[in-house]
């Protein structure tokens, strides 16, 4: 009788179904939890990137209409059109420059140049070849540029923390003040384009 205990005991641990449900949900649990995770955090960063976007489209609308003393209203845009993302960390560059042609090929070179919580171009920099557009010798334009680490609200979910949103607007000057019969823009601190 004592041998047939311990089978007895073990056939009725292998027939019971207790605990099944706690295991079950074990299982279960992490995966939901990343699908929670994954349903919060990818549209809040499509989120930020479409409003970074917009916000370095708006300032490059902004300073192509003319020469501001200060540009703090202008940076101050990101962070109007983000609301109510926090995108206090994000680097913006803009940009006045020309195109230069000698005939045969152009180029483009930064006139001036201010940032916010990032690096500005040195005047005389190449920008490369001109945009679409201006490939005229004397074209003028303005460069808008955006860039920002994500900043996860679920740090669990790594890979996210390595995006990093970049946003490039070239818009052409729309005002400004006459410069060698050139209508461009000026951003503090800088010089016209040379001739």
């Amino acid at each position: 009788m004592l041998s047939l205990r311990p089978r007895a005991g073990l056939t009725d641990l292998i027939g019971s179904r207790d605990g099944v449900s706690a295991i079950e949900f074990s299982v279960i649990a992490p995966i939901l939890l990343l699908i929670l995770m994954g349903s919060i955090e990818l549209p809040r960063a499509f989120m930020i990137g479409k409003r970074l976007d917009n916000a370095s489209a708006t300032m490059a609308d902004l300073i192509a209409r003319g020469s501001y003393a200060d540009l703090k209203p202008v940076f101050a845009a990101t962070s109007a059109i983000s609301n109510p993302y926090d995108v206090s960390g994000a680097s913006i560059v803009l940009t006045a420059a020309g195109t230069y042609s000698d005939g045969s090929s152009a180029t483009t070179k930064v006139c001036s140049s201010a940032e916010s919580n990032g690096q500005a171009y040195a005047a005389g920099t190449s920008l490369g070849p001109p945009p679409p557009g201006m490939t005229r010798n004397g074209d003028r334009f303005v460069v808008s540029e955006v860039t920002m680490i994500y900043n996860p609200i679920f740090p669990v979910l790594s890979k996210l923390t390595r995006w990093t949103f970049r946003s490039r607007k070239v818009w052409p000057v729309r005002g400004g003040e006459i410069y060698n019969g050139q209508s461009e823009v000026v951003l503090p601190g800088g010089k016209p384009c040379p001739a």
